[in-house]
């Protein structure tokens, strides 16, 4: 069993935070045994906390809920991470009509991730899918933001989240460069 943080009454067990992070992402049993290699009815046992995972075991399942292996053991300390401005890394290639620019800095354990992304006209990137979850909020400009079969078109103020699992892609389609912010899981840098 995990032990309990500062300020909370209750013990978190390995299994239910598997299961948390499992159903999180939506996705079945058999989809994490198909990631991790380890069967059904063994990580069901670990969920229902009647088996305990080796370190090996654990680290496939983190691998295969795209978080790492300290997620299911977390520490008692956390400590705040500052970025100042002009501190933050920047990503931009010339090849790309984008640039991001990490929010956060590099402290242990920390999940998501916040990013600054400034799009270029009329840019789209190509469908992607991936363990995790997303959320953003556009600050400037227009986009346009496809997730499964459906489309949405976004201004500034506008927000969504979805799961990384289903396909999806985003584009900036006017003339003027888009500004969002966008967080999620798993960490990029």
């Amino acid at each position: 069993m995990l032990g309990t943080r500062a300020g909370e009454g209750k013990a978190v067990l390995l299994g239910e935070r598997i299961r948390a992070r499992r159903r999180h992402l939506g996705l079945t049993l058999k989809a994490v045994s198909a990631a991790s290699g380890l069967s059904i009815a063994y990580l069901s046992q670990v969920e229902r906390q009647r088996a305990n995972p080796t370190v090996t075991a654990l680290s496939s399942v983190a691998r295969a809920l795209g978080v790492k292996l300290s997620f299911f053991v977390p520490d008692e300390v956390h400590a705040a991470v500052v970025v100042k401005k002009g501190e933050s890394r920047v990503l931009h290639l010339a090849e790309l009509p984008y640039q991001v620019r990490s929010l956060a800095g590099l402290g242990q354990d920390l999940q998501l991730e916040p990013l600054l992304i400034q799009i270029g006209p009329h840019f789209t990137s190509a469908p992607s899918s991936h363990l995790g979850e997303e959320f953003l909020h556009v600050l400037s400009g227009r986009m346009v933001l496809h997730v499964g079969e459906e489309c949405f078109e976004l201004v500034a103020g506008d927000s969504a989240q979805h799961p990384s699992t289903t396909p999806h892609a985003w584009g900036n389609p006017g003339g003027e460069v888009t500004t969002l912010l966008w967080v999620g899981t798993p960490r990029l840098f």
